[in-house]
């Protein structure tokens, strides 16, 4: 992976906010009406406004403890795929891993599925982490359904 590409300069369209909950709607809003203007599936457009939520919301209440904290969202669409960066500024290191695994065989309370929803809903999922210093969740989903390549059978008869 060419981690330099996925440096914030990268991203066209990027949003600093507040590191509060309410704050989603200030990205949610602008991406879901760019790509519904593309044409892309509302099914879609719904699974990566969910990641997006489950991934601010990690950001928010697990990114940094500072008053002054705030949270970078990053997107560019390319070719037909969208890739969507989080950063918080917390650089809090953890295990992918283990939080998904967890989430499998939890059965207490509220919380803690947000990885495997975004894992689930997204084609990739991808974390680096600065220690101490950030850390930054990026996902990436094809915006539209490929074509299943015509079958001698289906050419045949069509």
């Amino acid at each position: 992976m060419e981690l330099e590409r996925y440096q914030p300069s990268a991203y066209p369209d990027s949003f600093i906010l507040p590191g509060k909950l309410g704050a989603v709607e200030k990205v949610r809003g602008p991406l879901a009406a760019r790509l519904t203007g593309l044409g892309v599936p509302q099914d879609r457009i719904n699974h990566i406004c969910l990641a997006l939520d489950e991934a601010l919301t990690n950001a928010v209440e697990h990114g940094s403890a500072r008053p002054e904290h705030t949270i970078e969202v990053s997107y560019r669409i390319e070719n037909d795929w969208i890739e969507i960066a989080v950063t918080d500024q917390g650089g809090i290191v953890f295990n992918p891993e283990f939080f998904e695994q967890l989430a499998t065989i939890k059965t207490w309370g509220a919380g803690g599925r947000g990885l495997l929803l975004i894992r689930r809903l997204m084609d990739e999922l991808y974390f680096v982490f600065t220690p101490g210093r950030a850390t930054r969740v990026i996902f990436r989903k094809r915006l539209f359904e490929r074509e299943a390549a015509a079958t001698p059978a289906a050419a045949a008869t069509g």
